[in-house]
């Protein structure tokens, strides 16, 4: 049987892995980048934060010090256009900031981008808001 260790994966395989586990918790992110070269070299590349996925981001029960890094983590994500970054924050601006147009057009731009909650919320807000000149939708 051969040997079997996590240099010999390949970086398609690393990256999931990684994403996994920057979701699940974000000190076992950080920890696994500090342990193994290869999460490193993948944690700072920019594709890994374009790609993460948000949705399930464990981020309720955080100490204070971890509050921090996963606000950062979001906004690495956030800055370089992660769908899911795009549509976390339109609907923050929407329904919390009550910034209408501004957390549609984000909902939006990120269902563009590939983001399948975001086009299924896009589609249902497009309902929502279409009326006529009637006054029905």
């Amino acid at each position: 049987m051969e040997n079997m260790n996590l240099a010999s994966l390949p970086p398609s395989m690393l990256h999931k892995i990684l994403s996994k586990v920057a979701t699940t918790n974000i000190r076992d992110f950080g920890s696994a980048r500090i342990a193994f070269p290869g999460f490193n070299k993948i944690g700072r590349n920019d594709y890994f934060y374009r790609s993460a996925n948000l949705i399930y981001l464990n981020d309720w029960s955080y100490w204070l010090d971890e509050v921090t890094a996963v606000r950062t983590f979001r906004l690495n994500c956030y800055r370089l256009g992660n769908p899911e970054a795009i549509y976390l924050r339109g609907m923050y601006e929407f329904f919390i900031l009550h910034l209408v147009d501004v957390g549609r057009e984000k909902i939006h731009l990120a269902g563009e981008r590939g983001c399948l909650l975001a086009q299924f919320v896009d589609g249902m807000m497009n309902l929502a808001f279409s009326v006529d000149d009637r006054g029905m939708v």
